[in-house]
């Protein structure tokens, strides 16, 4: 047997074992001895794997440098959407609740957007396109909180940047309402008549559904300003961005694990399952015979 091939399958078995250390050695010595064998990437590969797999802050950080080394060297490799599905969950697993620090979440916000950038056609788009929903939502919940903050002590300035930063930049955040109708609050608590009026409007004509609804029409009516009438395809989005928050989403396996972070289901196995499952339905589609997988 080659040396090379003896070094992988010794890294693999220790891999195998969860002895990290002896299989990051036997991966390590094949990629400075054959830099040229056809196991040099996928050793490359296991080494973030290892790391990844041995969790911890420290090793998920050691596996996120290793997975965008192998990026860089292999860019074309068929394991590359797969490197870089795993730096965006890294940054998942490491994420804080909303009212923490965001940092994480701003990485893995960037991640996700990179990865969609990169793969449009990888199998782990999908997931990848909804992981990225969840925690910008996660981040414009963050932003609507600190807006609450500086809006309870009549900071309407300060919660007025903060509601429209939302505005710009996380357009389809599930609480838009509150931000929008508390937005025009802010305004009117300093006199800016006029353009509260607009966001009471959007209020009005974009979320019947809302508990602002009522409030808004109302605003509008002693400011003497029209109602609009409700935009029903305006309405409709925006209603399904808030079923997804209650639960009602297609999308929830992923927001529970956005939910609970770090104790919940690593984000990488989801999008791989999720992915091997529409394989299955599209076989399943073309009459194709398939063998039953029993569900993780």
């Amino acid at each position: 047997m080659a040396p090379d091939k003896i070094l992988f399958e010794n890294g693999m078995k220790f891999f195998e074992k969860n002895q990290y250390i002896k299989s990051r050695l036997s991966f390590q010595t094949l990629i400075n001895t054959y830099p040229d064998s056809e196991y040099t990437p996928v050793s490359f590969l296991s080494i973030a794997d290892s790391y990844y797999e041995e969790a911890g802050k420290d090793n998920l950080l050691q596996s996120e440098a290793q997975y965008k080394d192998f990026i860089i060297f292999y860019p074309l490799h068929e394991m590359a959407d797969d490197a870089q599905m795993k730096i965006a969950a890294i940054n998942v697993r490491l994420m804080k609740p909303h009212d923490r620090d965001p940092t994480y979440a701003q990485k893995a916000e960037a991640e996700f957007k990179k990865f969609l950038k990169d793969y449009p056609d990888s199998e782990l788009a999908l997931t990848s396109r909804e992981f990225l929903r969840e925690v910008q939502d996660k981040l414009a919940s963050g932003i609507h909180e600190i807006g609450n903050f500086y809006f309870g002590r009549k900071g309407f300035l300060a919660s007025e940047s903060r509601y429209k930063e939302i505005l710009e930049k996380y357009p389809d955040f599930s609480s838009m309402d509150e931000s929008l109708f508390k937005l025009g609050e802010s305004l009117e608590k300093q006199g800016r008549i006029e353009e509260a009026s607009v966001y009471y409007s959007r209020v009005a004509g974009e979320f019947p559904f809302s508990d602002y609804f009522d409030d808004a029409k109302e605003r509008l009516v002693l400011l003497e300003r029209p109602v609009p009438v409700v935009d029903q395809a305006k309405a409709a989005k925006n209603e399904s961005n808030r079923r997804e928050e209650q639960g009602f989403s297609i999308m929830a396996p992923v927001r529970s694990v956005v939910d609970v972070f770090t104790g919940g289901e690593d984000p990488y196995e989801i999008a791989r399952r999720r992915a091997e499952q529409r394989k299955l339905e599209e076989m399943r589609g073309n009459g194709k015979p398939t063998r039953t997988v029993e569900p993780k």
